[in-house]
């Protein structure tokens, strides 16, 4: 499996929970793609899904795709306009947030996300979050949870997830990996293609 994460702002693949979830990931024989987001201080969101889809390339059912805080933004962006050979297996959002007024960050919520779309994008989508979150509040997570369709895994003493270990975290991917696909876009659709020489 593919993993894809994607860290916030003014972070790093070296911040937070990243370098142990890699860690524990690649013990597990998961290819892990974590790179270092450009002008993690001032962020660009068009810049942001520029630099992954250039740095993670086509996707597909073994690919799951977690981001943290701005990250999970930035994710969603990523998978929407990713070229996707076959339906991901998932997308985890940790400590999203659903929309940020501020000015710095307005590129990331500027454009309202199709959510048409995303859900051909991910054949399961999951929402962790903190009810003591004292960055996000918890109603940003539920608003995603409800237009996602999503799995909300509540926690509670995790504040903004800005610490080094958090094996909710990892329980969540290992769940993602381990259920059965039950939602996969256009399986069922016949080829038309099928039986032409």
């Amino acid at each position: 499996m593919k993993i894809v994460l994607i860290h916030g702002f003014k972070a790093s693949s070296h911040s937070n929970f990243f370098p142990w979830l890699t860690d524990e990931l690649k013990k597990q024989g998961h290819e892990v793609v974590c790179p270092d987001m450009p002008g993690a201080e001032d962020p660009d969101s068009e810049e942001w899904v520029k630099f992954l889809l250039e740095e993670v390339g086509p996707i597909d059912d073994e690919t799951i795709v977690l981001g943290h805080s701005l990250g999970g933004a930035t994710a969603l962006r990523f998978l929407e306009a990713a070229e996707v050979y076959s339906t991901p297996k998932a997308c985890i959002l940790v400590s999203t947030p659903w929309m940020i007024k501020s000015e710095q960050f307005r590129g990331f919520f500027l454009s309202e996300l199709d959510f048409e779309v995303l859900m051909w994008k991910a054949s399961k989508f999951a929402v962790v979050h903190s009810k003591d979150d004292p960055t996000i509040p918890f109603n940003h997570a539920t608003k995603y949870a409800d237009l996602l369709h999503a799995q909300l895994v509540e926690a509670d003493g995790c504040g903004h997830f800005l610490g080094e270990k958090y094996p909710i975290i990892l329980s969540t991917i290992q769940d993602c990996i381990k259920e059965p696909v039950i939602y996969s876009p256009g399986e069922g659709i016949a080829d038309e293609y099928e039986g032409v020489e």
